[in-house]
């Protein structure tokens, strides 16, 4: 089996794909930022409840975004394009990467990403296959690629 990624290259790969992640959300939310202001401008006293409506449907999107790329990268391919940029990627420890796979590791960022990633950190460091909780939940690793 491949080695295990290195938790730098790890960290850099995550740095890639947020600013990824944040570039397609901003053009994927233009639109709706901008019915949210044509609205809030109309609704007079509704403005606050407007805004509310907008950062939760500006939230939801970012969540649906960020779910689908990486469950669809890591699922197809083991490698999302910051994972492709270090030249590293996820794999089964058993068996074929699968989308569920990748998905279960997605939904457990939200546990690993705990103020920037510091859990997520600190289980790869005390993990004896660097994994994190995604990883160890869903049976995969991340190797150099």
């Amino acid at each position: 089996m491949a080695d295990n990624a290195s938790v730098g290259s790890r960290i850099v790969a995550v740095i890639i794909d947020t600013i990824v992640l944040w570039v397609i959300i901003a053009i994927l939310a233009i639109p709706l930022g901008l019915g949210a202001v044509m609205y809030s401008g109309m609704a007079g006293a509704m403005d606050m409840a407007a805004m509310m409506g907008a950062w939760a449907s500006f939230m939801f999107l970012a969540a649906v975004i960020s779910i689908a790329y990486f469950t669809y990268l890591e699922g197809s391919s083991g490698q999302t394009l910051g994972k492709k940029l270090v030249n590293i990627k996820v794999v089964k420890e058993k068996g074929k990467m699968t989308y569920v796979d990748a998905f279960v590791r997605t939904l457990l960022r939200i546990i690993d990403g705990i103020a920037f990633y510091l859990i997520g950190f600190i289980v790869i460091i005390a993990s004896e296959k660097k994994q994190r909780i995604g990883d160890m939940a869903a049976g995969t690793l991340v190797v150099k690629a």
